[in-house]
């Protein structure tokens, strides 16, 4: 059931920051306040039910967002979770490191889905069949096939998804909108030019972007190019510096609009982002305090997307008002080279390999009935992945495993989903004006997934035929109904209450991974009977302009989640080893997450003339969450991927006439110290669970401050940079960082410091 307790801290939260701000600028401003009740101005962004964000070309270049990460800079309760190459505590030393996903509200990795143009990325790809439980909950490749230029928005949904988002996740969605011409041109322009050419301290990387469109509005076309070059991230660290690495990534981008005839508006797509990394790390034990091995990695990834869109508007079918269909086809490749030199095992070389091709075909239809707003549409997927492995590495254990120490990370696998939606948005009148609104909706979600080629997981102790007895397809059939009501209290401001149903389909590498894959005795498996994670979402929300100048947006949320999948400790029989210990996913965590967060932005220069041109922004974003298993014994343990408490300050001035501009921008989030848990020691053997002795490493709070500015030289030339981390302090990403030891050495856990005084600085220039 709903916490009454939560729910009701966190909606006086946010509902107290939503009134304390606007109301200080209301006092200056009764008399436009009322004059803006006259006009409705509201976009129809501000009268969807739930958070979401959009972050535009223009802003991911003024907050220097270059790269994965550094996109959700400034977002309240967003992040990008990664790990540099070479460190332990759980990772492997042929695991790359980087950014593995985005974090939204507590939830992570593959609970977020992430897409370009409607097709999902990839999956994030645990790292337990090199490390055992010590990679639990750990990535060993990533979900990073971006180049940020590339794009012209992000759009980004907290919490579950809508059900009109055919890319259905428990936390959220991250949507990369690629760049068409038509966003440059309009009528009376038919050419774009645009370059772009930066510097980044923070990796010392290179960037070079040219954007070239041209056309009309029944033919257009546009050429987006994408070079980087850079080396090793930086960190703070006062006695080691990150281990050494460059990294070249190329990025194309063509595209073409036509106008077809009156009703058909056409455009396609093609894109392609390829990265390649060469690095030299140590690899240390999971506890940080001795290195293992000294590593040699080359790697590279790359990204192929085609995606054809068709906008129709009939003008003879009166029960169609538009009708949007479109097709993806993507195909990316992962593969990682890796010499090992270990301390105890001598040297031998590791490959591997992540490859997968993909469908995907979405179609909306949108129809407007007197007071209705009626969506609908279909969806289908079908995809298919392998791992190839390799790894010249002698067994340790011959004569119990006498094919290695570790097998195939996953079995080969196909996938395919059937989905559809239906919502209605019902507008009714209240004191003759159409300000409440209630929105029903419902998701229906069909999904199946096979191993393939199990030969290729064969060992000496066990074939296809016994591998077939454990894994063998898996299937489910999920209805998520929604229910939402808003209400204008004004013309331009919104409050919303909303029920959201989730749902997340078990993936391959929860199905099919790590079989015979261990770390010295015990071997780990997954599970094809898996359930499918599913949670009730509850959202309370406020947002729009509460008077001139100010545009506000905040949500309380309380999201309740049952069937997390997670590693259960067993000692049986298994096929093809004997009475050994297994560790098997299952459905074994229920769990709950609530908060709070409010993003808000005031033009100061609206109630205030002479200081026209000066601004401000606040956001802020508070969270909390505890999951229990289903062992004995067990109690509620805050979750380690709930982010602390953050809160963005700016204050940013802009001359009225554009020429130049600066911000200062204040960042500042709370410590934390990770809750230890014996869940994945647990022997399973009907005694109650202990506590866990495990000591984390304590992550501070800290502030951080930022200076960026622009300054038009001429009409089309433009500088801009910033100073970030502008005190130079010394501090730890917490989401990146959780699972660190108290008891490591220092000189290790200096490696994972975040950068300090780091600079952008770069050159536009637009025709």
């Amino acid at each position: 059931m709903l916490n009454f307790t939560h729910f009701k801290k966190t909606s006086t939260l946010a509902l107290s920051l939503s009134f304390i701000m606007p109301a200080i600028a209301a006092e200056n401003n009764d008399k436009e306040k009322y004059n803006d009740v006259m006009t409705v101005t509201a976009h129809e962004a501000t009268k969807k039910t739930g958070t979401n964000t959009e972050i535009s070309e223009q802003e991911i270049r003024r907050d220097g967002g270059t790269n994965f990460g550094t996109l959700m800079r400034y977002q309240p309760l967003i992040s990008a979770p990664g790990n540099i190459s070479g460190s332990g505590s759980g990772k492997s030393s042929w695991d790359r490191g980087g950014f593995t996903g985005y974090n939204i509200r507590g939830l992570d990795a593959n609970r977020v889905s992430i897409d370009i143009d409607g097709m999902p990325l990839p999956i994030a790809q645990g790292r337990v069949n090199s490390v055992g439980r010590a990679g639990f909950g750990t990535y060993g490749i990533g979900r990073d096939y971006i180049d940020t230029y590339m794009y012209n928005k992000v759009d980004i949904q907290s919490g579950a998804t809508s059900v009109s988002n055919a890319n259905n996740a428990l936390g959220g969605s991250v949507s990369f909108q690629t760049k068409t011409a038509s966003y440059y041109l309009y009528p009376g322009k038919t050419s774009y030019f645009g370059f772009q050419n930066n510097y980044d301290s923070t990796d010392r990387s290179y960037h070079q972007g040219l954007t070239i469109a041209g056309g009309d509005d029944y033919l257009n076309g546009i050429l987006v190019l994408s070079r980087r070059d850079g080396q090793q991230g930086r960190n703070h660290g006062d006695s080691i510096n990150n281990y050494p690495e460059n990294w070249h990534s190329n990025s194309i981008l063509a595209g073409f609009g036509w106008q077809m005839n009156d009703e058909h508006l056409l455009n396609t797509t093609a894109d392609y982002n390829g990265k390649t990394k060469n690095s030299h790390y140590d690899t240390w034990d999971k506890y940080g305090k001795k290195i293992e091995s000294f590593d040699h990695q080359r790697s590279k990834n790359n990204r192929f997307n085609l995606a054809i869109k068709d906008q129709w508007k009939p003008t003879n079918i009166s029960w169609i008002d538009s009708l949007t269909t479109q097709l993806n086809y993507q195909q990316t490749h992962v593969y990682d080279n890796t010499d090992l030199k270990h301390t105890s095992r001598g040297n031998f070389n590791t490959q591997t390999h992540y490859n997968t091709k993909a469908y995907n075909f979405i179609t909306t239809l949108l129809k407007n009935y007197e007071n209705q707003k009626i969506s609908a549409g279909l969806n289908a997927k079908w995809s298919k992945d392998e791992s190839p492995f390799y790894t010249s590495a002698k067994s340790q254990y011959g004569r119990i495993f006498p094919d290695g120490d570790y097998t195939k990370p996953q079995a080969d696998s196909r996938s395919y989903q059937l989905g559809g939606f239906v919502e209605d948005r019902i507008s009714f009148n209240v004191n003759n004006s159409n300000n409440f609104y209630l929105v029903p909706g419902a998701r229906a979600i069909y999904q199946n997934t096979k191993p393939r080629h199990l030969e290729n997981m064969s060992v000496t102790n066990i074939n296809s035929s016994q591998l077939g007895k454990q894994y063998n397809g898996n299937s489910d059939f999920k209805i998520l109904p929604s229910m939402s009501l808003m209400y204008d209290i004004t013309p331009n401001m919104t409050t919303y209450l909303q029920y959201k149903r989730g749902a997340q389909m078990p993936n391959q590498n929860q199905l099919y991974g790590s079989y015979l894959a261990h770390s010295q005795m015990y071997v780990l498996v997954g599970d094809s009977n898996l359930k499918t994670e599913t949670s009730d979402n509850f959202e309370l929300g406020l947002k729009g302009q509460p008077t001139a100048g100010v545009t506000l947006s905040t949500a309380a949320f309380y999201n309740k989640y049952k069937n997390f999948i997670a590693y259960s400790r067993y000692k049986k029989n298994f096929v093809g080893t004997g009475n050994r210990i297994v560790y098997q996913s299952e459905n074994r965590d229920k769990a709950y997450i609530y908060g709070a967060e409010l993003s808000s932005e005031f033009n100061i220069g609206t109630w205030f003339e002479s200081i026209n041109g000066l601004s401000a922004r606040l956001a802020i974003g508070y969270n909390q969450g505890k999951s229990k298993s289903s062992y004995l014994g067990d109690k509620y343990i805050e979750m380690d991927t709930i982010s602390p408490l953050k809160s963005i300050i700016g204050l940013a001035w802009d001359d009225p006439n554009k020429y130049y501009g600066f911000a200062l921008t204040t960042t500042f989030q709370k410590g934390k110290k990770t809750d230890g848990t014996t869940r994945e020691t647990y022997n399973n053997d009907g005694k109650p669970i202990k506590d866990s002795t495990d000591d984390y490493f304590r992550i501070a709070g800290h502030g951080i401050v930022d200076l960026t500015g622009y300054i038009n030289i001429t009409k089309n030339v433009k500088l801009s940079g910033g100073i970030y981390n502008l005190t130079d302090q010394k501090y730890w990403d917490y989401l990146s960082n959780n699972k660190l030891y108290k008891t490591s050495n220092y000189k290790y856990l200096e490696m994972f410091t975040a950068p300090g005084r780091t600079f952008q600085l770069g050159m536009d220039i637009d025709f």
